[in-house]
């Protein structure tokens, strides 16, 4: 069933209204993004004979809603979030404060990773043990990993997939060594 021209006008005013909230109201984002369906991609999702640019207008800011209640489910609780996303004297963030941190975080703990991920194949991401997982291939050619983030995403898989590397990365990060003596 397809939504109406109605249906989906009353939605967008509702998402308008949200929108100009949730700057100010954090912990409001979060509670609708676990438990509503007005926040769900569903919504933006083009219709038979419905012009629409809602999602235009708001895919950014849908985007940055996620990017926040995502981050917010990695806390056990709603005082957790607010203990790491506020000032020394215990002033909360604002939103854009908010949404900074978190891509500053997520770049530390890629370039944390990355940096593991190299020194475990001992600065060789070609490395035979790797098998190729540091590898992408664009059109007829492969190339090698080197932005952080994508090394860090495979990094990261690398450890859960895989026990045996994953018991040696947390013991140590030996293939230096063995690389040498190779």
């Amino acid at each position: 069933m397809f939504p109406t021209m109605h249906s989906l006008w009353v939605k967008l005013r509702l998402l308008i209204q949200l929108l100009q909230c949730y700057h100010c109201q954090v912990n409001k984002l979060c509670a609708e993004w676990e438990s509503s369906n007005l926040l769900c991609g569903e919504f933006y999702k083009r219709a038979k004979g419905v012009k629409t640019t809602a999602w235009d207008a708001l895919r950014v800011e849908w985007g940055n809603w996620k990017f926040i209640a995502e981050e917010h489910q990695h806390y056990l609780d709603t005082a957790s979030f607010w203990n790491a996303f506020s000032d020394g004297n215990g002033k909360r963030f604002l939103y854009q404060q908010i949404l900074n941190g978190i891509a500053e975080q997520r770049t530390s703990a890629a370039a944390q990773d990355a940096n593991n991920a190299h020194t475990f194949f001992g600065g060789n991401l070609d490395h035979p043990l790797a098998q190729g997982s540091f590898h992408y291939a664009k059109g007829s050619k492969t190339y090698l990993l080197s932005k952080d983030d994508a090394v860090a995403k495979k990094w990261r898989k690398i450890l859960t997939t895989w026990p045996d590397i994953s018991l040696s990365a947390t013991t140590s990060s030996a293939l230096t060594v063995q690389s040498s003596s190779q």
